[in-house]
């Protein structure tokens, strides 16, 4: 019978390569290639958005969960900014007595309705059919950053 032996050298660099990678980034890299993933979907979902007012558009904004709602792992996304006020300012135009006044909202309240319908309006929607074009996109993306921040992490 035949004795097959293996010997691999420079293991120990390599171990050191991937403790150093460990201590060096943590999540960091993870959670910056998540980001950037979603940063591109946010740019994608802002040219699908309808133009009106461009209000919609400024309000498309990435988030990332908290690191204590998902341990181990990076989750980013986009959405749109919650209305957090309203403000008034006088009509350019002669209305009605007690009309004089325009209420204005801080972000656009009214995108659910052009994503999902209403009962008496169908559908228009923006976010989900950019999201699920874009996604070969968003992946690369992020395969891009991985290695980008695993590369300078390990070369230092």
């Amino acid at each position: 019978m035949a004795e097959i032996s293996i010997q691999l050298l420079g293991l120990d660099d390599l171990k050191a390569d991937f403790e150093r990678l460990a201590k060096a980034t943590g999540d960091k890299i993870v959670r910056d290639a998540v980001m950037a993933g979603a940063r591109l979907a946010r740019d994608k979902v802002r040219q699908a958005a309808p133009v009106r007012t461009r209000k919609l558009q400024k309000n498309i904004t990435v988030t990332r969960a908290r690191q204590s709602e998902t341990p181990g792992g990076a989750t980013a996304g986009i959405r749109v900014k919650k209305p957090s006020g309203k403000t008034t300012r006088p009509l350019k135009r002669k209305s009605r007595p007690g009309k004089r006044l325009k209420t204005e909202y801080a972000a656009p309240f009214y995108w659910k309705f052009l994503e999902l319908g209403t009962s008496n309006m169908r559908a228009h929607p923006f976010i989900r059919p950019t999201w699920d074009g874009s996604l070969s996109q968003i992946e690369q993306r992020v395969r891009e950053k991985l290695v980008q921040g695993i590369d300078s992490a390990i070369i230092g």
